[in-house]
């Protein structure tokens, strides 16, 4: 319920408040990247030019974020990136599947702004259907020594329960002891009425409590 694609503007959601971080590591001097709230009724679009594939029809209620408006958050919080981690050179670390849209534009962006980086790929769910199941399962070829001495970015789509990041961080934290910092980026913060396990750093959007597709956010692999 929630995204899709248009042939002129993407989907996608917005905004949350910040508790204490799920981790402690010594981190560069960040500022804190201000989230765009998307309202608890988003209104209505026009969904005429959108484009996804004939077998979705009817099956989209509405969509949620325009491509200009996600692009261009996208491009602030490549700044507060750039900005915080400047001299460095970060290893930022995608969660596929759902993260990698959001990643490769994030990506694009620092490039732009001449901003180094190292890139590594993590694959981690805790979703079965539309419920969050309470554990994650781990994948991907991720080797830990990649991380040793740097200071790593964590990319994920969206931040709802913080299950994931609640078991995911402590785990990077333990095999990889000598990480510099540990910070994550998520393109979307799902408000869904009580406190999260676990927050992100920096955040593009926060969003009410629907579960939404597109833009790599999937139901069973379905709708990215």
């Amino acid at each position: 319920k929630i995204l899709m694609r248009e042939a002129a503007s993407l989907i996608l959601v917005a905004i949350v408040s910040f508790l204490p971080y799920c981790h402690s590591l010594s981190t560069p001097n960040f500022s804190m990247s201000q989230p765009i709230v998307i309202p608890e009724e988003p209104p209505e679009t026009d969904a005429s030019n959108c484009v996804y594939p004939p077998e979705y029809e009817g099956h989209l209620d509405r969509l949620m974020v325009r491509q200009d408006a996600l692009l261009a958050r996208i491009q602030e919080l490549a700044k507060d990136i750039a900005k915080d981690y400047a001299g460095q050179r970060p290893v930022v670390l995608c969660v596929l599947k759902g993260a990698n849209p959001f990643y490769q534009h994030l990506l694009d962006a620092l490039m732009d702004l001449k901003q180094g980086f190292y890139t590594e790929f993590l694959r981690v769910s805790s979703y079965e259907g539309t419920n969050s199941s309470g554990q994650i399962s781990i994948g991907g070829g991720l080797r830990m020594e990649e991380l040793q001495n740097r200071h790593v970015i964590v990319i994920e789509d969206i931040v709802d329960t913080g299950t994931t990041l609640s078991q995911l961080l402590p785990m990077l934290k333990e095999q990889a002891p000598t990480i510099k910092s540990l910070e994550v980026c998520t393109l979307l913060s799902k408000r869904i009425g009580k406190p999260a396990k676990c927050e992100a750093k920096y955040v593009g959007f926060s969003i009410p409590n629907h579960f939404i597709i597109g833009y790599g956010l999937d139901y069973n692999e379905l709708y990215r």
